[in-house]
């Protein structure tokens, strides 16, 4: 009977251990729902606007090579954010497994957003430690001069700073 008990005790204990934590942030009823598509693109705006002072810079995640973007850099891509409509935010696109070719970090006062550039039809954009899943945008429509990803391109082919 003795060993019947330490029997179940011990099934118990692994079993529990084994299932451990499964924290699914889509599915956690106490965190709210994401209140629309463009929800971090709308504050990533917000800060460029409102924060004269802010640091940018792009890495080519191939080589692993970094370079920071100046005003006029990051003018295009403000404009570029400025340019999008409802219609480019979408949802993650199913069977989506691109890595990303580059990203770009926005480093403001009290906060850090991140644009993931996957190919020239795709991007992502998220805070550094945000809730919600990030928002997908696809760049198909917009002018090229304004798609991010051939700033990126030309940052690291032609461009020569740092």
């Amino acid at each position: 009977m003795k060993n019947l008990i330490y029997f179940l005790f011990t099934a118990l204990i692994i079993s529990i251990l084994t299932t451990g934590c499964n924290y699914d942030i889509e599915r956690n009823p106490y965190i709210h729902k994401k209140p629309n598509n463009f929800y971090y693109t709308n504050i990533l705006s917000q800060n460029i606007l409102s924060n004269s002072s802010y640091k940018c810079s792009i890495l080519n995640v191939n080589f692993y090579k970094r370079k920071d973007l100046d005003s006029k850099n990051t003018a295009v891509i403000a404009a570029s954010i400025k340019t999008l409509n409802k219609n480019n935010f979408i949802s993650k696109p199913q069977n989506f497994n691109l890595k990303p070719l580059y990203k770009i970090f926005f480093t403001f006062n009290n906060s850090k957003m991140v644009i993931n550039v996957y190919n020239q039809q795709y991007i992502s954009i998220y805070p550094w430690d945000g809730n919600y899943s990030m928002d997908y945008i696809d760049m198909k429509g917009l002018p090229i001069a304004l798609n991010i990803y051939n700033l990126c391109e030309y940052i690291f082919n032609n461009y020569s700073s740092n």
